[in-house]
């Protein structure tokens, strides 16, 4: 599951630091690139020191795929080995065993041009913002609660996290990849999820 430096991108590659479930990266030009032309990362800002960019695991699985980041196994740049895709999603699993289809909606929510960031956790996985938004000013328009198969989802947290999308004015969407990893997305409505709680506890 490694490949070798030789394989270069046409575009600048920059290296990143592999710790737990995070890679950072130092190189000023990389952080100029990655955060501010693409919106991918969080800057770490440190008083006396350089800034540091932290990849979450959806965001560097994404540089990888575009040949745009050099992590090295066991952060050895000695032994010219670096992690592949397939290595990296292996690498990160071990953290989240839904990675691969958080990625899908991840990737599919991009391409769609929409500047997709970090949620707020405890379920909510991203923050989507309209298409040419700042986000370091406008708010997040959307709130993505993933559900996959296998996990099912109870009623009353799906209410929790829609009264957090409207105390906040954001509209909630769940998101799911069928079977043919294929994402989909549902706009949910408060008032629909309290009637269909209603109903369980009759």
């Amino acid at each position: 599951m490694n490949e070798s430096i030789s394989e270069k991108s046409d575009k600048a590659q920059f290296e990143g630091i592999i710790e737990n479930d995070k890679v950072t990266i130092s190189d000023q030009e990389g952080i100029e690139e990655f955060y501010n032309n693409s919106y991918i990362g969080t800057l770490d800002k440190n008083d006396g020191s350089k800034d540091k960019l932290v990849l979450g695991p959806v965001e560097v699985l994404l540089l990888c795929e575009r040949n745009r980041i050099l992590v090295y196994l066991d952060n050895n740049k000695e032994d010219n080995k670096l992690y592949d895709f397939e290595g990296l999603l292996t690498y990160f699993t071990q953290f989240d065993n839904r990675l691969w289809q958080k990625y899908i909606i991840y990737m599919d929510l991009r391409k769609r041009g929409y500047i997709v960031r970090a949620g707020y956790g405890e379920g909510i996985d991203f923050r989507v913002y309209k298409r040419g938004a700042d986000f370091e000013k406008d708010s997040a328009k959307f709130l993505i609660y993933p559900v996959f198969e296998g996990y099912p989802i109870d009623l009353k947290d799906l209410d929790k996290m829609s009264r957090v999308a409207m105390s906040s004015r954001k509209d909630l969407i769940v998101a799911t990849v069928d079977r043919l990893s294929k994402p989909i997305y549902y706009s949910v409505n408060k008032f629909e999820i309290m009637n269909k709680i209603e109903k369980e506890e009759e």
